[in-house]
């Protein structure tokens, strides 16, 4: 059973590096993922951003959706599928499950969301390997970047507990 959480609250303060609008540009998002173990985009417009950019990520979280509004067009990115529903507000077991074989599975993949992928950034933030870079939206802001590491899985797994209801 998911939980429902607010996305919002959760992540209303970037969980990484915020980039914002007017300074991405290839270089600079490329020279910040420079030796990451694995890209994952979370989000419809991030993993176009990147694709745009010529850069394939490992995993790309999409919901075909972008502030809620279904998208006008599809993201030009040929990569093994995987589905998984997630419900608005929420973190299920499932798409964590879907999430888990993603990053077991050779790239690139496309985890294509029923529902609404936004907060699967934090399960994502806690099992991703180390040394891999999470990318998803800051509406209205920019691109969030962060750079795996035990602390930031440490923080995820804090965020994770506090979701009243979520069981690993």
């Amino acid at each position: 059973m998911p939980t429902h959480i607010s996305d919002e609250y959760i992540l209303k303060r970037p969980f990484g590096t915020l980039v914002l609008e007017k300074d991405i540009t290839k270089q600079k998002i490329l020279s910040m993922l420079e030796g990451a173990k694995k890209i994952v985009t979370v989000g419809d417009a991030t993993t176009e951003r990147l694709i745009s950019f010529g850069i394939t990520p490992d995993i790309a979280v999409i919901d075909g959706l972008e502030q809620r509004s279904r998208r006008d067009h599809s993201i030009n990115y040929h990569a093994k599928e995987m589905l998984c529903t997630n419900p608005p507000g929420t973190i299920s077991k499932e798409a964590v499950h879907v999430l888990q074989i993603a990053l077991e599975t050779p790239p690139p993949i496309t985890v294509k969301v029923q529902g609404e992928e936004d907060m699967l950034a934090v399960p994502l933030f806690m099992i991703a390997p180390k040394g891999s870079a999470v990318l998803y939206g800051q509406p209205l802001e920019g691109i969030v970047l962060v750079n795996i590491t035990e602390e930031k899985q440490n923080q995820a797994k804090d965020l994770m507990n506090k979701i009243s209801g979520y069981a690993k």
